[in-house]
């Protein structure tokens, strides 16, 4: 009989929870497990949101169970992977303690880090947009105002034109032009 350390899912349709179990690898997913190491939260960001009995799990993983992908990352989110290597590499017990703590804050700054970089991301695109739209009302208001000044001065100029060609023909010639004629009749 193979072990795996996998996810058990719980919780209702679109909000997960899930056990994290040692179950026999045969069992459907969520079918009756040996023993129930911990539990995961997906929907909590933080790293409360995992629980995980550390002695069970290496008790489990030293008799040669194998844990899923997703069960091996939760391990190392949780730092279990860093404490047991540390461990294995012979440390005493304060220096261990001292390392997960140093652990612990570097994780917790990371954390800071990025939720100020997601902020600070978020109030760039906010910023972008106020200026693109502050960038569309100036052109929507600047294409009303042209078109009311140059319409007049436009009209102007093409009345008169044709004014000023029929007295420079009348001039230049002495004849009134054929159209004029035609109108006569």
């Amino acid at each position: 009989m193979s072990v795996k350390i996998r996810l058990q899912r719980l919780g209702r349709k679109n909000r997960p929870f899930y056990r994290i179990v040692a179950i026999d690898s045969k069992k459907r997913r969520d079918g009756l497990e040996i023993e129930r190491l911990g539990w995961y939260d997906p929907i909590v960001d933080d790293n409360l949101s995992i629980k995980i009995d550390e002695e069970k799990t290496k008790l489990w993983i030293d008799k040669g169970a194998i844990p899923s992908d997703t069960v091996k990352s939760l391990i190392k989110k949780s730092g279990l992977s860093y404490k047991w290597s540390l461990e294995n590499s012979g440390l005493s017990n304060d220096k261990i303690l001292v390392k997960m703590q140093e652990w612990k804050e570097a994780q917790y700054k990371k954390v800071e880090l990025l939720k100020k970089k997601k902020e600070e991301k978020k109030l760039q695109k906010q910023r972008e947009l106020e200026q693109s739209a502050r960038e569309a009302a100036a052109e929507e208001a600047t294409t009303e105002e042209a078109p009311e000044e140059e319409a007049p001065a436009a009209e102007a100029p093409v009345e008169e034109a044709p004014a000023e060609e029929a007295t420079t023909e009348e001039a230049t010639t002495g004849e009134v032009p054929e159209e004029e004629k035609k109108e006569e009749k």
